[in-house]
């Protein structure tokens, strides 16, 4: 990636704002600089959006900071290089994809909705979408999002459908490898991104059916 890099001066450390409030030098609790958090979620958008458009491989400083409205200056106050830059924003879509998952889990009440629920999310995702445009503009940082992000998406299904998996081993009688059944769905999504949908329903409300149907003849052999 050729990006243009102004590494800050040395007197200047670069700043760096979360949610939480930070301890200072002296001990002394700091509240977070809205102003700051705000400069920086602008060079965030900004920056995904020259990315989204053109790419990173010839993604510039002058770019981000002409689509963001701000000097070169302020840039490199708040991020040490333009490599900083794509890591914020990958952390981005992380998270935007972590509030979509939960959101769309909201007011199920049993398992068995919350699974449908999931694979519904699985087939429509918005981060599906957004990497399977990436990955025709830039597909080297979606490939390194996918690797760097694995164990977080396994662990983003685990916690999705924790409740699920208890409901299923209840009912099997034994435990289950969630974590196979966990890695098993990531790489389904990640092969959703890389080769094209084929027509009909999606393959995760496929899966569905088969499943239900599964549990249904355990439960009536149960039952017998």
């Amino acid at each position: 990636m050729t990006v243009s890099v102004r590494r800050p001066r040395k007197t200047e450390k670069p700043r760096t704002v979360s949610g939480d409030p930070t301890i200072s030098p002296e001990g002394k609790v700091r509240r977070p600089d809205r102003r700051a958090a705000k400069t920086i979620e602008n060079i965030v958008t900004a920056a995904q959006h020259v990315m989204f458009h053109h790419g990173t491989s010839s993604m510039s400083a002058r770019e981000v900071c002409e689509q963001a409205g701000i000097s070169r200056g302020t840039l490199y106050r708040y991020f040490e290089s333009m490599e900083a830059v794509l890591e914020a924003v990958a952390l981005r879509l992380r998270t935007q994809t972590d509030q979509e998952l939960r959101h769309a889990l909201e007011g199920c009440k049993t398992p068995s909705e919350r699974f449908s629920a999931f694979l519904t999310y699985t087939g429509t995702s918005a981060e599906t979408q957004r990497a399977s445009h990436f990955l025709h503009v830039e597909p080297a940082f979606v490939l390194k999002y996918f690797e760097n992000n694995f164990d977080h998406f396994i662990k983003r299904v685990l916690d999705a459908l924790s409740t699920v998996f208890d409901a299923w081993e209840k009912d099997l009688g034994t435990p289950l490898d969630r974590e196979a059944i966990a890695e098993m769905m990531v790489r389904y999504a990640l092969s959703d991104t890389l080769v094209p949908k084929r027509e009909g329903p999606p393959l995760a409300l496929r899966l569905r059916a088969a499943v239900d149907l599964v549990l249904a003849r355990i439960g009536a052999s149960s039952r017998g």
